[in-house]
C-alpha cells in the first residue's frame, strides 16, 4: 500500500489560490506575462502576478527610478535612484516569490520589444502613460492575435480596457479623429521636436494604482481562462473613486481601422538573429521558397540618416523614428535641426539591405514581413530566443517546479 502523503497547507504558498473557483492554479503557474511599463501600475501588476506565482514575468521600461516614484511604487527604494526600473522590479519580484522567473527589458517599446516576445506571452499588460506607445502595443498585439489589458489613472479616476483581436473594438477604434491626427503628427518627422516638449507629471495616488492594477490582472486572468464573455473584451471600465462610480463604456469595432493587421503563419528561423541577419538574408530565403523577388517590411518607420542642410553633412543612423529626439536630431556642429531620411521598406540591391537588422532598429526576436508580387511570408529571428530564458514552450515549468520553493526545500 502506498503511503498517504498529507501536505501541510502552512507550507504551501499557493494553497489558498488552489481553493479558488475563479481560476485554475496550474494555468496560472504556467503563464507567461508581459508587463509594458514599470511605473506605479507596472509595480502593482508585477506584484499581483508574483503572488499568483506565474511562470515568467517580462518587464519592459526605458526609464530609471527617481525618489519621487517611491510614494506610489511598491518595489522601489530610495537606494534605487538612477537604476533601471525594469531591472529593479525583476530583482524585487524574485525576492517576493523565488518561484517566478523574470526578464527585464530596458528600452523603448519600439526598440526593445520584438513581436516574438508578444506572441509567446499568455497575458499582456499596458501600464503606459503615452497614447503613442499604446498604439504601438495595440498594433503588435493585433499582428500576433494576442489579447491585452490597458490601465490608466489620474487623481481618483482611472480606467481599464481589454482588447481582443477580432472581438470588439481595438484601442485605435475608439480614438477620436483629433486624437488620431495628434498621434500621426507626433509619430511623423515633423513631430521630432514636438515629442521632446517637457510634459507635466500626471497626478496619481498609490490607492488608484492598487485599484486599477488589480482590475487589470483580474481581467487578464479571465481571458487566460478563455472567459471572454465576462471579461471586458472591447470595452472599458471607467472608475471614478471621487464619487464611487463604476461604469462600462463600449465602442464599435471599425472595419477600416489601421490597427487591424494580422500576420499570417510565422516561420521560426533559428539561423536568423537581429544582430547578424540582414534584410538581404530574408529576401534570399524568400526567393528560394517562393521563386520570386520580395522586399522587407520593417514594421516601423526607421530613420536611416540625418542630413544637415547647413553643413551639408549626413550621419548614417538606424533607429525607430519614435526614438530620435530633438537633441539627437540636431547637427553637432551648427545645432540646426537635421532632416531625417526614413523608410519602412528595404528593397533588393539597396546598400542598407546588407546592414544587420539591429542596425536598422530591429529588436531581438522580432518578426519581419517579406512581400513579393504573389506571396507574403513572415520570418521570426528565432536565433534570439536564447536571450529570453523561459520563453521556450518546451522549457515550461515541470510538475515538480509547480510546487512552491518552500515545499521543494522541505522535501529535500
Amino acid at each position: 500500500m502506498t503511503d498517504l502523503q498529507i501536505k501541510d497547507p502552512a507550507m504551501d504558498r499557493y494553497h489558498s489560490l488552489s481553493l479558488s473557483s475563479a481560476w485554475e492554479l496550474t494555468k496560472l503557474r504556467k503563464a507567461i506575462a508581459l508587463v509594458v511599463g514599470a511605473g506605479a501600475l507596472g509595480n502593482e501588476v508585477a506584484k499581483n502576478l508574483a503572488m499568483m506565482g506565474v511562470a515568467l514575468i517580462v518587464v519592459l521600461d526605458r526609464d530609471t527610478v527617481e525618489v519621487a516614484n517611491l510614494s506610489r511604487s511598491v518595489f522601489f527604494r530610495e537606494s534605487d535612484h538612477g537604476r533601471l526600473k525594469a531591472e529593479v522590479i525583476c530583482e524585487r519580484v524574485k525576492e517576493l516569490n523565488p518561484d517566478v522567473r523574470v526578464q527585464p527589458l530596458a528600452g523603448d517599446l519600439d526598440e526593445a520589444l520584438g513581436l516574438g516576445v508578444v506572441r509567446r506571452a499568455d497575458i499582456i499588460f499596458s501600464c503606459l502613460d503615452s497614447r503613442l506607445a499604446r498604439r504601438s502595443l495595440n498594433r503588435l498585439c493585433e499582428k500576433a492575435g494576442k489579447p491585452w489589458v490597458d490601465g490608466a489613472m489620474e487623481n481618483l479616476q482611472g480606467e481599464v480596457g481589454a482588447y481582443v483581436p477580432g472581438l470588439g473594438a481595438c484601442y485605435e477604434c475608439r480614438l477620436s479623429e483629433s486624437a488620431r491626427a495628434a498621434l500621426a503628427e507626433a509619430a511623423s518627422c515633423r513631430g521630432i521636436a514636438l515629442r521632446n516638449l517637457s510634459r507635466g507629471k500626471v497626478p496619481t495616488t498609490s490607492t488608484m494604482g492598487s485599484i486599477i492594477a488589480a482590475l487589470q490582472v483580474q481581467e487578464a486572468v479571465k481571458m487566460l481562462h478563455g472567459d471572454f464573455k465576462n471579461a471586458l473584451a472591447g470595452k472599458r471600465l471607467v472608475v471614478n473613486c471621487t464619487i464611487n462610480d463604476f461604469y462600462i463604456s463600449e465602442s464599435e469595432r471599425k472595419t477600416h481601422c489601421p490597427g487591424h493587421f494580422r500576420y499570417g503563419e510565422i516561420t521560426e528561423t533559428r539561423s536568423f538573429q537581429a544582430r547578424s541577419t540582414t534584410a538581404a538574408d530574408l529576401m534570399t530565403r524568400f526567393a528560394q521558397e517562393y521563386k520570386q523577388e520580395g522586399a522587407v517590411d520593417l514594421g516601423r518607420e526607421i530613420v536611416v540618416s540625418l542630413r544637415c542642410g547647413t553643413c551639408n553633412k549626413t550621419e548614417e543612423l538606424g533607429q525607430p523614428l519614435r526614438m530620435v529626439g530633438e537633441e539627437a536630431a540636431r547637427c553637432p556642429a551648427c545645432k540646426q535641426l537635421r532632416q531625417p531620411e526614413t523608410t519602412h521598406i528595404v528593397l533588393p540591391k539597396e546598400s542598407r539591405a546588407e546592414w544587420p537588422l539591429a542596425k536598422l532598429g530591429i529588436p531581438k526576436l522580432d518578426v519581419l514581413q517579406v512581400v513579393g508580387a504573389g506571396a507574403t511570408a513572415w520570418y521570426e529571428m528565432t536565433g534570439d530566443l536564447d536571450s529570453y530564458p523561459g520563453l521556450e514552450r518546451e522549457t515550461a515549468v515541470s510538475e515538480e517546479q509547480l510546487q512552491p520553493a518552500t515545499v521543494r526545500e522541505a522535501a529535500a
